[in-house]
């Protein structure tokens, strides 16, 4: 039954794409786990998944979805996003249940069920869109006449009989409320026993947080008290500090935003942030890495590195030190990709072997990304230097600030005074030389990190005056990152 459920499944192209097995960013243990909590639970349930911002949430309920499809149970995925237009989360929700558990029978579900749920459906939601809204409505009936009639008749009646209606249509509405509550609790059973999936039936929200505030938050009430329903279970993914602001927005600064969520989620769990080593060595081992072959790329901190490990490892080691989220990795490698490509061309177009300081290149596209300062201030003749977020260490004598600046300070010129054969002096422009980088290492035992990175500097330096080979300094490399930076 699970391989139907997939089939018929209005993601069914998931099965392919988004498995545990395939995630990079090593969550299936993560997913079985929540996956075996899940099951567990029953009868409205809700639990607030929560992650910030480009941690993977989207990857993550996508995954989870095949998974507990495979597994037999009825899921459904809910984008609110692409919801927010709506003024009704109501009728989204709704809409999206019924339509997708009937996709997923395939029309094998009774008619009578179903047209039982749908009239449940459709009384709740009349009582929501029409009467006492009359004016609000008539946007969604395409109608003024009728929202401005039934406001009319309205004011009309008597103060009792005001009263009276009040109360009749509160009622009304509370009675369909509990219609759609056991509707949809019998539709599950009906699918355990004669369909043999398994309960509960789980519903995945997603995006909740880029919603407006207001919808939000009618968003969470509607799934709160209309939808805590027998055998069904909510997940709600959020970036909760995202969406405790959206309700501050709503309700002040000093209301608590935090403590309010709490009433819609049962619990909570938290998606941690991923192994960025792991997600760049997996994901993008696709590429193509032979067509940089033309390019000299530095600096080289191991004995031997082919270019795939030179790129991969000053993404990674970057990205940790600007604290970089999945979302902006991925950015970061499409664009340093398009910048190596440019090169590779340049290098056809003139025969010059590139001789590209790949550390400095990343660092100038984060930099630009982030809006950093030392990015508009720098140029081929001023070095500036923003220290990283996190500055690790990679050995004892080098952490990733003095990396970023001697990499940094090998693609600007310094002026220097040179002394003659004959005691003459005189002043010059140029990079820095095989005796600045010794100064770095003269020290006891250097660290091989610190050697490796002095040497390679000091070795790919030497060639900037050769007419043959083409040393990218820092005015060549701002000019790929500013065509780059159209990327988005």
């Amino acid at each position: 039954m699970s391989h139907s459920l997939l089939v018929n499944a209005k993601y069914s192209s998931w099965k392919e794409s988004h498995t545990f097995d395939n995630c990079k960013l090593n969550r299936k243990d993560y997913g079985h786990f929540l996956a075996n909590y899940l099951i567990g639970e029953k009868d409205g349930f809700v639990l607030n998944l929560n992650g910030s911002w480009g941690t993977g949430k989207t990857e993550f309920l996508k995954r989870f979805y095949v998974e507990l499809m495979d597994r037999g149970h009825p899921t459904i995925y809910i984008d609110a996003w692409e919801s927010d237009f709506s003024q009704e989360p109501l009728t989204v929700v709704a809409s999206e249940l019924l339509n997708q558990l009937e996709r997923l029978m395939d029309g094998a579900i009774s008619d009578s069920v179903v047209v039982e749920v749908k009239r449940a459906l459709g009384k709740a939601l009349k009582g929501i869109l029409v009467g006492l809204a009359g004016v609000a409505s008539a946007k969604l009936l395409n109608d003024a006449a009728i929202g401005m009639e039934a406001t009319n008749k309205l004011l009309e009646e008597s103060p009792q009989n005001f009263t009276e209606r009040l109360a009749k249509d509160y009622q009304n509405q509370l009675d369909a409320i509990q219609r759609v509550r056991k509707s949809l609790g019998e539709l599950s059973e009906v699918l355990q026993t004669t369909y043999d999936t398994k309960l509960p039936v789980i519903v995945l929200i997603d995006e909740l947080d880029r919603c407006r505030p207001t919808y939000a938050i009618e968003m969470l009430e509607v799934i709160k008290h209309f939808f805590s329903i027998k055998n069904f279970v909510f997940v709600i993914a959020t970036d909760t500090e995202q969406l405790c602001h959206s309700i501050t927005s709503v309700y002040g600064d000093n209301f608590n935003s935090s403590q309010y969520l709490k009433r819609f989620f049962n619990r909570k769990a938290s998606l941690e942030e991923p192994n960025i080593d792991n997600y760049v060595n997996t994901k993008h081992n696709n590429n193509d890495y032979t067509t940089y072959a033309a390019l000299e790329l530095f600096p080289i901190l191991s004995a031997s590195s082919s270019h795939e490990e030179i790129i991969n490892r000053n993404i990674i080691m970057l990205s940790m030190a600007y604290k970089l989220n999945i979302r902006d990795v991925d950015q970061l490698i499409d664009k340093l990709h398009s910048c190596l490509r440019t090169a590779c061309e340049i290098n056809k177009s003139t025969n010059d072997c590139q001789y590209i300081n790949i550390s400095a290149l990343v660092v100038g596209l984060i930099e630009q990304d982030f809006n950093l300062q030392s990015y508009t201030n720098r140029n081929n003749y001023k070095n500036t230097f923003t220290p990283p977020i996190n500055n690790y260490h990679l050995s004892q004598d080098l952490n990733m600030g003095r990396y970023i600046e001697l990499c940094m300070a090998s693609v600007t010129l310094t002026q220097k005074q040179i002394s003659s054969r004959y005691s003459d002096t005189y002043q010059t422009i140029d990079v820095l030389h095989d005796w600045d980088y010794y100064n770095q290492i003269r020290g006891d035992n250097p660290s091989r990190q610190l050697t490796h990175l002095c040497n390679s500097l000091s070795s790919s330096t030497s060639v900037y005056k050769d007419a043959r080979k083409k040393y990218w300094l820092w005015d060549d490399m701002k000019k790929v990152i500013e065509l780059a930076g159209t990327i988005e």
